[in-house]
């Protein structure tokens, strides 16, 4: 229970850091103060302050306290489920990181649905969102638990702030929020995007499904657990 609780802690930190730092109150002064550049120097030293002790107390304490399920349903489901989780969240990574979204902090110009925003305006938030989950499905103890959980959590309120704050300093994203969605291909099942097959950089997406199959292949030596195949 301890380890959890520690656990619960450092993700207050990571995630309370960015959600002050990018504030409404407090960015807009320490832009001032230290220049777009300087901001951002500090919040990603900030980020990494506190983000990698996160996964190095997880890392000695992984899979402690208690176990609340042996898989999250039968076993042949949640680790399919996984590994396509884990390749939809490879995707999103890769693309977002690539295509700068109207929701990103480096975004400029109107804000428009196209290409991967079309299956969610937050690709790099959502893959971390997915990736929690994904792994929530064979981590199975309250500490594997607190762990990948609290990346789906953060990715949803990290989401969830950013909206906020970009509804309120761009015109025209209030129209862009409400035709896209958050979760992966939310507002393509509700009718409000069509699939954008024609749109999707798909040398991008090759690009993070051959990053998927070799961190998959070399999971068990970097993070532990077993070989799943596809």
């Amino acid at each position: 229970m301890l380890e959890s609780f520690i656990l619960l802690l450092w993700w207050a930190l990571f995630g309370g850091s960015h959600m002050v730092m990018s504030s409404p109150s407090l960015r807009p002064k320490l832009v001032s103060r230290l220049g777009e550049r300087g901001f951002r120097v500090l919040y990603s030293l900030i980020a990494i302050a506190t983000l990698v002790p996160l996964c190095m107390y997880y890392g000695e304490h992984k899979h402690a306290g208690p176990q609340f399920w042996v898989t999250f349903g039968p076993h042949l489901v949640a680790r399919d489920l996984n590994l396509l989780l884990m390749l939809l969240a490879f995707a999103l990574l890769v693309c977002g990181l690539v295509a700068r979204p109207p929701s990103s902090m480096l975004a400029s110009g109107e804000p428009q649905a196209y290409g991967v925003t079309r299956i969610t305006r937050h690709p790099t938030f959502a893959s971390f969102f997915v990736f929690g989950l994904a792994h929530c499905f064979m981590n199975v103890t309250l500490a594997d638990l607190m762990f990948f959980g609290g990346f789906a959590v953060f990715a949803w309120l990290g989401a969830r702030h950013q909206d906020e704050r970009k509804r309120a300093e761009i015109p025209g994203y209030p129209e862009f929020q409400t035709a896209t969605s958050f979760v992966p291909f939310g507002a393509i099942i509700n009718r409000r995007q069509p699939f954008p097959a024609g749109e999707l950089r798909w040398s991008i997406l090759i690009i993070g499904l051959i990053i998927f199959y070799l961190v998959r292949g070399y999971h068990p030596d970097l993070f532990g657990g077993i070989l799943m195949t596809l």
